[in-house]
C-alpha cells in the first residue's frame, strides 16, 4: 500500500488560538509534546524534522525552544507558511527516506498526521529510519470520555480524512512491534470532560474552560486527552 497521505478537508491555512478554543488544543498538543521531548533531550544542537509540519507551529515552538528544526509537507501552501518560520522543504511521502537520507536528523516529529496515510506502519518505519535517536508523535486519541461513560458509535465522530485511529497501547503495539521503536514516554495534552467542559464555556468562557482541560481534567484522566503523545526512541539492534 501506498503512503500517501490522504486528502483532508480539516485543515485551515490560518487559525488564532487565543480567539478559538479548537485551535487552542491545535497548537498545545505541540507545546505538549515539546514538554515531552525536554524531559529526555537538550535542544542545543539537535536537528529535528517535522514530518507534515502543516503551517509550521511546530517549527516556531521547537525552533524557540533551541531545537534546529526543517519542515517538511505534502501541500505547496504549506510549505510556503511553513518556511516563515524555517528551512520548509516538499515532502515525498512515497519516498522520505530517500529524500533526506537514513540517520538524517537526531529527532523526527510527526504531529496528527499518521491517521491519514493509507499505510501507518510503512509510514512510521520509515520516519524510525531517518531518524538518529527519537521520533514524537501525535495521534488522535481513540480513547475518549463520553456521557454517562456509554457508548455511542457515530461516523460523525471521525474526521472525513482519518483513516486510522489508535489508542496509548495499539500505537505503541505499532510502534514497538512493527517500526524498529521502543517507547520512552507519554504525553500529555488536554482531557475534556462531557457537560462540565462545555457548561464551563457557556458560564465562564473559554478560557476557565481551557483552564480545568488542561490542568485538573488532565491530571485526573490523562490518558482520556485529545491526542495520544509519545515519545520513542530508535532501536539499534
Amino acid at each position: 500500500m501506498s503512503a500517501t497521505v490522504a486528502r483532508s478537508k480539516h485543515l485551515p491555512y490560518e487559525i488564532d488560538p487565543t480567539k478559538d478554543r479548537e485551535a487552542f488544543y491545535e497548537t498545545h498538543w505541540k507545546h505538549a509534546s515539546l514538554e515531552v521531548l525536554l524531559r529526555h533531550v537538550s535542544p542545543a544542537g539537535e536537528t529535528v524534522l517535522d514530518y507534515g509540519c502543516g503551517r509550521g507551529e511546530t517549527l516556531q515552538i521547537f525552533g524557540n525552544a533551541g531545537f534546529k528544526v526543517t519542515g517538511a509537507d505534502v501541500d505547496p501552501e504549506c510549505v510556503k507558511r511553513a518556511a516563515r518560520f524555517s528551512a520548509a522543504v516538499q515532502l515525498d511521502p512515497e519516498r522520505p527516506v530517500q529524500q533526506f537520507g537514513q540517520r538524517s536528523f537526531d529527532i523526527v516529529t510527526c504531529f496528527h498526521v499518521l491517521e491519514h496515510v493509507e499505510n501507518p506502519r510503512k509510514t512510521l518505519s520509515e520516519l524510525a529510519q531517518i531518524s538518529r535517536q527519537y521520533v514524537l508523535i501525535a495521534v488522535p486519541n481513540l480513547r475518549y470520555l463520553n456521557l454517562l461513560f456509554t457508548r455511542k458509535v457515530d461516523i460523525s465522530f471521525v474526521n472525513e480524512g482519518h483513516l486510522q485511529s489508535w489508542d496509548h497501547w495499539h500505537l505503541r503495539s505499532l510502534a514497538e512491534r512493527h517500526c524498529g521503536l521502543e517507547w520512552v514516554d507519554w504525553g500529555f495534552d488536554a482531557t475534556r470532560l462531557p457537560i462540565f467542559s462545555s457548561a464551563a464555556e457557556k458560564l465562564l468562557g473559554a478560557k476557565a474552560a481551557i483552564w480545568l482541560d488542561t490542568v485538573p481534567f488532565r491530571k485526573m484522566f490523562p490518558f482520556h486527552g485529545i491526542s495520544v503523545i509519545g515519545l520513542f526512541r530508535v532501536r539499534k539492534d
